[in-house]
C-alpha cells in the first residue's frame, strides 16, 4: 500500500507541474491575445530626443519628412517619465516605475483590454473618463497585470509615492491590464502627467498602426526620417516576445523539473507494477485451478493495475487546469492541443504497458 500511494502521488505531480507548464506557456498565433497584447498597433517606436511635432497633422509629418508614411497610418505619441524599469527584463527590487502619459481616448479606441478596475460600477466608458481626473494629488493609473504581480507586489488601489518639485504625489493603481507592450510601466493620461511633471512636453515614444504588408517599408522610413532623434523602432509583437521570453526561461525550468518528476513516476509505477503481478503468482494458480480462464484473468489484473496511473493522470491534469483555471480564456487553442497530445500518449502507453506485463506474467506461470 505505501508503494501505491509513493507512485500515485509521484505520478500526479509529475502530471501536474508539465501539465500547469504548458498550460501557462503564452503563444502568439492567437490573433485575439496578439491584439489585446499590442492594441493594434505595428509598430514600437523609441527615441532619446523627445519628439514635438504632432505627427497626425500633414504639417507634423513635413517636418519630420515622414510625408511618405502610409495615409490610413494611426499614430498615437506617448510620453514619458523615466524612473525605474518594472518589467520582466529587469531584476531589480522596484519602486517608482517609469510612467507613461497616454490619451485615454486613443486607448480606448484601441485593443487593449482593461482586465480588472476598482470601480466595479462603472462602464468601460466611465472608467476612461474617471482615468482622466485627479483628486488630492492622487492621480489614477493603470499597470499591467505581470508588473503589478511580480514587480510591485502591490494590488488594485494601492499606491505609489513620488516627490516631484518638493511636494508628494500619489499615483493609486485603478485598473489592471491585460500582459502587453506596455509592461514595465505605469500608464497614466497624457494631460495628467503634463499637469505632474510640467517639463515634459514631447513624446519619447511613439506607436505605429499600419497594414502588415507596409510594416517593414514604415520601420525603414522611421528609423531614417527620426535617425537624429536616436530612434529604435521595432514591432509590437516582437517587443511581447522579448518580455514573454523570460516567463518562457522561467517555464522551461519547471518543466524540466516537473518531467523529471514525471519520470520518476512512471519508474515508481513500472517497479509497483511488476511487484504486483510477481506477487500474484499463486493467486493466478488458485484462479486456475478454480475454472478461470487466462482472459478472464488478464481482464482482472488489468482492472486492478490500471487504476492508480489513470487516476493519477486525471488528478495531475484536473488539479493543471483548475491552477489556471483564472486565465483559461487567454490558453490558445495549439496549446490545448499540445497539451491533449501528450494526455493521450500517456494514457495508452500506460494501458498497453498493464496489457503486455499481464500477459508476460501469465505465460511464465
Amino acid at each position: 500500500k505505501r508503494r501505491v500511494l509513493l507512485s500515485f502521488f509521484t505520478l500526479t505531480a509529475g502530471v501536474f507541474i508539465v501539465f500547469s507548464v504548458g498550460l501557462n506557456r503564452q503563444g502568439f498565433s492567437d490573433p485575439a491575445q496578439l491584439l489585446s497584447g499590442t492594441g493594434g498597433y505595428t509598430l514600437w517606436c523609441e527615441s532619446n530626443i523627445p519628439v514635438y511635432h504632432n505627427l497626425s497633422t500633414p504639417e507634423g509629418r513635413s517636418k519630420l519628412a515622414l510625408t511618405d508614411l502610409p495615409a490610413e497610418a494611426d499614430i498615437l505619441q506617448i510620453s514619458r517619465y523615466s524612473a525605474d524599469d518594472a518589467s520582466c527584463l529587469n531584476l531589480n527590487k522596484v519602486t517608482q516605475p517609469t510612467v507613461l502619459g497616454v490619451d485615454m481616448q486613443a486607448m480606448k479606441n484601441s485593443s487593449f483590454h482593461i482586465r480588472q478596475t476598482i470601480y466595479p460600477d462603472q462602464t468601460e466608458t466611465d472608467v476612461y473618463k474617471t482615468l482622466q481626473s485627479a483628486t488630492d494629488s492622487v492621480y489614477p493609473v493603470l499597470v499591467d497585470e505581470t508588473v503589478l504581480l511580480w514587480t510591485l507586489m502591490r494590488s488594485p488601489g494601492d499606491t505609489i509615492r513620488y516627490e516631484v518639485g518638493g511636494r508628494a504625489v500619489y499615483l493609486q493603481i485603478a485598473g489592471i491590464l491585460d500582459n502587453s507592450i506596455f509592461q514595465g510601466n505605469l500608464i497614466m493620461d497624457k494631460s495628467l502627467l503634463a499637469e505632474v511633471w510640467s517639463e515634459i512636453t514631447g513624446s519619447e515614444i511613439i506607436l505605429f498602426r499600419v497594414k502588415e504588408q507596409d510594416a517593414a517599408a514604415t520601420e525603414r522610413l522611421i528609423e531614417q526620417a527620426l535617425n537624429e532623434y536616436g530612434v529604435r523602432v521595432t514591432t509590437t509583437a516582437q517587443r511581447l516576445q522579448a518580455f514573454n521570453s523570460v516567463t518562457d526561461t522561467y517555464l522551461t525550468i519547471f518543466l524540466t523539473l516537473g518531467s523529471l518528476g514525471l519520470l520518476l513516476g512512471i519508474v515508481s509505477f513500472i517497479i509497483v507494477v511488476r511487484k504486483d503481478l510477481a506477487s500474484r503468482r499463486e493467486d493466478i494458480l488458485l484462479y486456475r485451478s478454480l475454472g478461470f480462464t487466462d482472459t478472464k484473468i488478464s481482464r482482472l489484473l488489468i482492472a486492478e493495475n490500471r487504476l492508480v496511473p489513470l487516476y493519477a493522470i486525471i488528478v495531475g491534469i484536473l488539479g493543471s487546469v483548475a491552477g489556471v483555471s483564472g486565465g483559461l480564456q487567454s490558453v490558445s487553442m495549439w496549446i490545448w492541443l499540445l497539451s491533449a497530445v501528450p494526455a493521450i500518449v500517456l494514457v495508452l502507453s500506460v494501458i498497453l504497458f498493464i496489457r503486455q506485463s499481464v500477459r508476460t506474467c501469465l505465460q511464465q506461470n
